[in-house]
């Protein structure tokens, strides 16, 4: 039963084989090529996108150890308390505010930035006999040894009986270090 192919069989045949190596060569060595190159692709994409978020951080830190270089040389040096620093914090603000008729304090929930930044929220009024206490009060919060940040000031007369005060309320925010 062996018979010889005719020529147009052996054309088809050789048609066939050279598409089988083609279809083998494609599936098997360029398909996996493809897809390894793609996905080294990605990766150093991706570890492009991480460097330049590195260059970003290292740019800020620089510029952020620029600025303390300069606070420095300025001679104003200020530094971040650790977390939970109420005892000082409780006296210097008693200190501060002994020379108010009245005040109150309302220490808010502290929240935590940049997992290492602690705010504590303090929303304080007091009253004074004069706009000038008021003001020397709001000064001398802001230039506190504790580092914090005023907002929400409001400074209004006060009518009551025999005699006139000044309301003063505020929120002050005080940053510590966490631990």
């Amino acid at each position: 039963m062996n018979r010889e192919l005719t020529r147009r069989e052996t054309v088809l045949l050789l048609i066939l084989v050279v598409l089988v190596i083609c279809l083998g060569y494609f599936k098997l060595i360029f398909e996996p090529i493809q897809d390894q190159v793609a996905q080294y692709q990605d990766t150093t994409s991706q570890e492009q996108s991480e460097l330049e978020q590195d260059l970003i951080l290292l740019t800020r830190k620089q510029e952020m150890q620029r600025k303390i270089e300069e606070v420095r040389a300025s001679g104003e040096e200020r530094t971040i308390p650790q977390y939970d620093n109420s005892r000082r914090l409780m006296l210097d603000l008693h200190r501060i505010l002994d020379s108010a008729v009245d005040y109150s304090l309302d220490f808010s929930q502290s929240t935590t930035q940049d997992s290492y930044i602690v705010l504590r929220p303090v929303t304080m009024s007091f009253q004074t006999h004069t706009y000038a206490q008021a003001r020397a009060i709001v000064d001398a919060l802001s230039e506190s040894e504790n580092m914090n940040q005023i907002s929400d000031l409001s400074i209004r007369t006060n009518q009551g009986r025999d005699r006139d005060l000044v309301q003063t309320d505020l929120v002050i925010t005080y940053f510590e270090v966490a631990s």
